[in-house]
């Protein structure tokens, strides 16, 4: 009598989940989880935070902008954004002001100290950027950002 292989194991009698050992979700969710987790863990030796860091970087490269375009931006909550920018606006990093056609509408932008501490912590974005993408080379880098940008795009609700 031939051995059993446990269910489940991908076996011709019993294909079970080998679909989920080729499917790139899970690649993509361990990716991304342990990415962040390294990241924010060497934002963290310079006393930044991945929230700090990407919120000081979208104002440098975005300039001053509505506190709701800048939630929805980056993708998350207004009231978590709102805890993190009374955080950063008691540090100095940001400075909220109400908008003269909508005094609902707080415009946010950096301040001096703000892009100073963006300017201290970009180096540690960068080598931390380069660690993850070691191996890779120019052609690879590029090619899986369009890749990441068409999965993106396809799964986009319309």
């Amino acid at each position: 009598m031939p051995k059993q292989e446990p269910p489940g194991t991908g076996t011709e009698t019993d294909p079970g989940p080998t679909w989920l050992r080729k499917s790139i979700a899970p690649k993509l969710r361990l990716a991304a989880k342990e990415s962040r987790a390294f990241f924010e863990e060497e934002l963290s030796k310079s006393g930044a935070t991945f929230a700090a860091w990407t919120i000081l970087a979208t104002l440098k490269l975005e300039g001053p902008m509505i506190q709701r375009s800048l939630a929805q931006y980056l993708s998350i909550e207004g009231p978590t954004l709102s805890r993190h920018l009374e955080t950063m606006e008691r540090r100095g990093l940001v400075v909220r002001t109400r908008d003269g056609a909508d005094r609902r509408a707080a415009v946010v932008a950096l301040t001096d100290e703000g892009l100073s501490r963006y300017e201290e912590i970009e180096s540690v974005a960068l080598r931390s950027q380069e660690r993850m993408l070691e191996g890779l080379s120019d052609a690879d880098i590029v090619q899986l950002g369009e890749l990441l940008e068409r999965i993106r795009s396809n799964v986009k609700a319309d």
